[in-house]
Protein backbone atom coordinates (compact mmCIF):
# COMPACT_ATOMS: atom_id res chain seq x y z
CA UNK A 1 0.00 0.00 0.00
CA UNK A 2 1.26 3.56 -0.57
CA UNK A 3 -0.49 6.60 1.00
CA UNK A 4 0.32 10.22 -0.55
CA UNK A 5 -0.30 12.37 2.91
CA UNK A 6 0.30 15.67 0.73
CA UNK A 7 -2.03 16.07 -2.29
CA UNK A 8 -3.73 19.46 -3.59
CA UNK A 9 -7.03 19.35 -5.69
CA UNK A 10 -9.65 22.12 -6.08
CA UNK A 11 -12.94 22.78 -7.50
CA UNK A 12 -13.82 21.72 -11.21
CA UNK A 13 -14.36 26.04 -11.96
CA UNK A 14 -11.39 26.50 -10.16
CA UNK A 15 -9.38 24.27 -11.01
CA UNK A 16 -7.97 25.99 -14.17
CA UNK A 17 -7.83 29.76 -12.87
CA UNK A 18 -5.61 28.29 -9.41
CA UNK A 19 -3.43 25.95 -11.30
CA UNK A 20 -2.27 28.98 -14.13
CA UNK A 21 -1.96 30.95 -11.32
CA UNK A 22 0.02 29.20 -9.49
CA UNK A 23 2.26 28.10 -11.98
CA UNK A 24 3.19 31.79 -13.12
CA UNK A 25 3.87 33.08 -9.33
CA UNK A 26 6.29 29.69 -8.25
CA UNK A 27 7.28 29.58 -12.15
CA UNK A 28 6.46 25.62 -11.82
CA UNK A 29 4.66 23.44 -13.66
CA UNK A 30 2.08 20.98 -12.96
CA UNK A 31 1.87 17.51 -13.90
CA UNK A 32 -2.34 17.50 -13.62
CA UNK A 33 -4.92 19.54 -13.84
CA UNK A 34 -6.01 20.59 -10.55
CA UNK A 35 -8.99 18.50 -10.71
CA UNK A 36 -10.03 15.16 -8.16
CA UNK A 37 -10.55 13.04 -11.49
CA UNK A 38 -6.67 13.87 -12.96
CA UNK A 39 -5.63 12.61 -9.47
CA UNK A 40 -7.30 9.55 -8.96
CA UNK A 41 -6.61 8.84 -12.21
CA UNK A 42 -2.79 9.26 -11.59
CA UNK A 43 -3.31 7.18 -8.33
CA UNK A 44 -4.71 4.44 -10.26
CA UNK A 45 -1.89 4.52 -12.80
CA UNK A 46 1.05 4.85 -10.16
CA UNK A 47 -0.19 2.34 -7.20
CA UNK A 48 -0.98 4.96 -5.29
CA UNK A 49 -3.61 3.61 -3.15
CA UNK A 50 -4.38 6.70 -0.66
CA UNK A 51 -4.32 10.66 -1.14
CA UNK A 52 -4.70 13.56 1.08
CA UNK A 53 -6.00 16.38 -0.38
CA UNK A 54 -4.66 19.65 1.45
CA UNK A 55 -6.96 22.95 1.23
CA UNK A 56 -5.14 26.65 1.76
CA UNK A 57 -7.09 29.47 2.86
CA UNK A 58 -5.37 32.25 1.30
CA UNK A 59 -8.35 34.80 2.79
CA UNK A 60 -10.45 34.76 5.89
CA UNK A 61 -13.13 34.88 3.49
CA UNK A 62 -12.30 31.24 1.67
CA UNK A 63 -12.51 29.18 4.74
CA UNK A 64 -15.92 27.77 4.26
CA UNK A 65 -16.48 27.46 0.77
CA UNK A 66 -12.99 25.71 0.53
CA UNK A 67 -14.36 23.45 3.31
CA UNK A 68 -17.69 22.81 1.97
CA UNK A 69 -15.86 21.35 -1.09
CA UNK A 70 -13.21 19.47 1.28
CA UNK A 71 -15.73 17.59 3.60
CA UNK A 72 -17.45 16.36 -0.52
CA UNK A 73 -14.31 15.03 -1.04
CA UNK A 74 -13.48 13.95 2.53
CA UNK A 75 -17.01 12.23 2.28
CA UNK A 76 -16.28 9.76 -0.28
CA UNK A 77 -12.98 8.65 0.38
CA UNK A 78 -13.65 4.95 1.60
CA UNK A 79 -15.32 5.10 -1.59
CA UNK A 80 -12.63 6.68 -3.86
CA UNK A 81 -9.14 6.56 -1.59
CA UNK A 82 -9.36 10.72 -1.71
CA UNK A 83 -9.64 12.00 1.31
CA UNK A 84 -9.22 15.28 2.29
CA UNK A 85 -8.02 17.69 5.22
CA UNK A 86 -9.77 20.95 5.63
CA UNK A 87 -8.43 24.91 5.66
CA UNK A 88 -8.54 27.06 8.34
CA UNK A 89 -7.41 30.91 8.39
CA UNK A 90 -6.27 32.19 11.50
CA UNK A 91 -7.59 35.44 11.02
CA UNK A 92 -11.46 34.60 10.24
CA UNK A 93 -12.90 35.21 13.36
CA UNK A 94 -14.94 32.16 13.40
CA UNK A 95 -12.29 30.05 13.17
CA UNK A 96 -12.73 28.33 16.47
CA UNK A 97 -16.39 27.26 14.96
CA UNK A 98 -15.02 26.17 11.77
CA UNK A 99 -12.45 23.57 13.37
CA UNK A 100 -15.68 22.09 15.16
CA UNK A 101 -17.47 22.19 11.77
CA UNK A 102 -14.64 20.29 10.56
CA UNK A 103 -13.66 17.77 13.12
CA UNK A 104 -18.02 17.05 13.32
CA UNK A 105 -18.15 16.14 9.92
CA UNK A 106 -15.31 13.95 9.91
CA UNK A 107 -12.13 15.83 8.80
CA UNK A 108 -9.24 14.28 10.42
CA UNK A 109 -6.67 17.86 10.00
CA UNK A 110 -6.28 21.13 8.63
CA UNK A 111 -4.09 22.53 6.50
CA UNK A 112 -1.86 25.72 7.31
CA UNK A 113 -0.09 28.15 5.01
CA UNK A 114 2.14 31.21 6.59
CA UNK A 115 3.32 32.54 3.56
CA UNK A 116 -0.01 32.36 1.88
CA UNK A 117 -2.24 33.58 4.44
CA UNK A 118 0.32 36.17 5.29
CA UNK A 119 0.88 35.31 8.90
CA UNK A 120 4.42 34.00 10.60
CA UNK A 121 4.48 30.66 11.98
CA UNK A 122 4.57 32.16 15.69
CA UNK A 123 2.25 34.60 15.53
CA UNK A 124 0.28 34.82 17.94
CA UNK A 125 -2.90 33.85 15.71
CA UNK A 126 -1.12 31.38 13.98
CA UNK A 127 -0.12 29.61 17.19
CA UNK A 128 -3.65 29.80 19.08
CA UNK A 129 -5.06 28.37 16.09
CA UNK A 130 -2.83 25.74 16.20
CA UNK A 131 -3.65 24.88 20.05
CA UNK A 132 -7.08 24.75 19.22
CA UNK A 133 -6.85 22.28 16.27
CA UNK A 134 -4.89 20.26 19.06
CA UNK A 135 -7.56 20.38 21.37
CA UNK A 136 -9.72 18.83 19.03
CA UNK A 137 -7.48 15.95 18.09
CA UNK A 138 -7.02 17.21 14.85
CA UNK A 139 -3.78 16.86 12.53
CA UNK A 140 -1.97 20.11 11.72
CA UNK A 141 0.28 20.01 8.47
CA UNK A 142 2.43 22.99 7.95
CA UNK A 143 4.09 24.75 5.11
CA UNK A 144 7.86 24.69 6.24
CA UNK A 145 10.46 26.25 4.49
CA UNK A 146 10.67 28.26 0.93
CA UNK A 147 7.60 28.58 -1.14
CA UNK A 148 8.21 29.23 -4.86
CA UNK A 149 5.92 31.59 -4.78
CA UNK A 150 7.44 33.21 -2.01
CA UNK A 151 11.16 33.22 -2.83
CA UNK A 152 11.98 36.33 -0.52
CA UNK A 153 10.09 36.42 2.59
CA UNK A 154 10.26 33.21 4.27
CA UNK A 155 7.39 32.97 7.00
CA UNK A 156 7.67 29.47 8.16
CA UNK A 157 10.75 27.92 9.17
CA UNK A 158 11.89 24.98 11.34
CA UNK A 159 13.29 27.44 13.68
CA UNK A 160 10.36 29.19 13.78
CA UNK A 161 8.53 25.74 14.47
CA UNK A 162 10.92 24.30 17.12
CA UNK A 163 10.20 27.89 19.03
CA UNK A 164 6.33 27.03 19.36
CA UNK A 165 6.55 23.55 20.09
CA UNK A 166 6.87 23.84 23.94
CA UNK A 167 3.21 25.29 23.27
CA UNK A 168 1.95 22.78 21.38
CA UNK A 169 2.86 19.67 23.45
CA UNK A 170 0.86 16.56 22.28
CA UNK A 171 -0.74 18.33 18.89
CA UNK A 172 -0.04 15.97 15.45
CA UNK A 173 2.04 18.45 13.58
CA UNK A 174 3.18 17.37 10.28
CA UNK A 175 6.35 19.55 9.06
CA UNK A 176 5.77 19.16 5.41
CA UNK A 177 8.84 19.05 2.81
CA UNK A 178 11.08 17.25 4.70
CA UNK A 179 10.66 19.66 7.70
CA UNK A 180 11.51 22.68 5.93
CA UNK A 181 11.82 22.93 1.55
CA UNK A 182 15.29 24.44 0.85
CA UNK A 183 16.41 24.56 4.69
CA UNK A 184 17.89 21.23 5.25
CA UNK A 185 20.37 22.09 7.56
CA UNK A 186 18.03 23.58 9.63
CA UNK A 187 15.51 20.85 9.78
CA UNK A 188 19.00 18.85 10.81
CA UNK A 189 19.42 21.18 13.55
CA UNK A 190 16.09 22.26 15.12
CA UNK A 191 13.59 19.35 14.27
CA UNK A 192 15.21 16.45 13.57
CA UNK A 193 14.43 14.23 16.60
CA UNK A 194 11.68 16.08 18.00
CA UNK A 195 8.26 15.39 18.77
CA UNK A 196 7.14 16.29 14.97
CA UNK A 197 6.21 14.68 12.05
CA UNK A 198 7.79 15.50 8.33
CA UNK A 199 6.87 14.18 5.26
CA UNK A 200 9.26 13.74 1.89
CA UNK A 201 7.07 16.12 -0.58
CA UNK A 202 8.92 18.41 -3.14
CA UNK A 203 12.23 17.63 -1.72
CA UNK A 204 13.68 14.17 -3.03
CA UNK A 205 15.91 14.35 -5.99
CA UNK A 206 16.02 18.57 -5.54
CA UNK A 207 18.17 18.23 -2.50
CA UNK A 208 21.24 16.52 -1.47
CA UNK A 209 20.67 13.19 -1.46
CA UNK A 210 23.10 11.91 1.72
CA UNK A 211 21.25 14.94 3.95
CA UNK A 212 18.30 13.54 2.81
CA UNK A 213 19.05 9.96 3.86
CA UNK A 214 20.54 11.46 6.98
CA UNK A 215 17.06 13.14 8.31
CA UNK A 216 14.92 10.21 7.46
CA UNK A 217 17.56 7.83 9.19
CA UNK A 218 18.00 10.05 12.39
CA UNK A 219 14.54 11.40 12.91
CA UNK A 220 11.82 8.80 14.81
CA UNK A 221 10.65 6.31 12.40
CA UNK A 222 7.26 6.58 13.07
CA UNK A 223 6.82 10.22 12.48
CA UNK A 224 8.31 10.04 8.82
CA UNK A 225 5.58 10.13 5.90
CA UNK A 226 5.42 9.96 1.92
CA UNK A 227 4.33 12.80 0.34
CA UNK A 228 4.80 13.93 -3.11
CA UNK A 229 2.92 17.67 -3.53
CA UNK A 230 0.89 16.61 -6.62
CA UNK A 231 0.09 18.44 -9.06
CA UNK A 232 3.52 19.71 -8.50
CA UNK A 233 5.52 16.50 -8.52
CA UNK A 234 4.47 13.87 -10.70
CA UNK A 235 3.36 10.75 -8.60
CA UNK A 236 5.08 7.87 -10.38
CA UNK A 237 8.52 9.80 -10.46
CA UNK A 238 8.06 11.11 -6.82
CA UNK A 239 7.81 7.31 -5.93
CA UNK A 240 11.09 6.40 -7.89
CA UNK A 241 13.21 8.77 -6.36
CA UNK A 242 11.98 7.42 -2.71
CA UNK A 243 12.82 3.46 -3.80
CA UNK A 244 15.99 4.51 -5.35
CA UNK A 245 16.95 5.74 -1.60
CA UNK A 246 19.46 3.78 0.58
CA UNK A 247 17.09 2.60 3.01
CA UNK A 248 16.20 -0.21 5.04
CA UNK A 249 12.82 -1.77 3.87
CA UNK A 250 11.36 -1.41 7.31
CA UNK A 251 11.85 2.02 7.32
CA UNK A 252 10.22 3.00 3.60
CA UNK A 253 7.28 0.26 4.55
CA UNK A 254 6.85 2.63 7.49
CA UNK A 255 6.81 5.95 5.34
CA UNK A 256 4.94 4.50 2.41
CA UNK A 257 2.23 3.27 4.46
CA UNK A 258 2.45 2.32 7.87
CA UNK A 259 3.08 5.50 10.03
CA UNK A 260 0.05 7.59 7.73
CA UNK A 261 -2.27 4.28 8.67
CA UNK A 262 -2.03 5.21 12.22
CA UNK A 263 -1.85 8.51 12.34
CA UNK A 264 -5.31 8.65 10.21
CA UNK A 265 -6.42 5.58 12.15
CA UNK A 266 -7.42 4.18 8.55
Amino acid sequence: MVIDIHTHIFPPKLAPHAIGALEKSAGAHAFLNGTKEDLLKSMKDNGVDICVNMPIASRPDQMRSINNYAIEINNKGSETGLYSFGACHPLNTEYKEELARLKSAGIKGIKLHPDFQGLFLDDEEMVKTMEYAAELGLIILIHCGMDPSFPDVHRSTPKRLANILPKLKGAKIISAHMGGYDYMDDVEKYLVGKDVYIDTSFTIGKFDEDQIIRILQSHNPDKILFGTDSPWDDQKNALNQFHRLNLSDDLKDKILQKNAKSLLNL
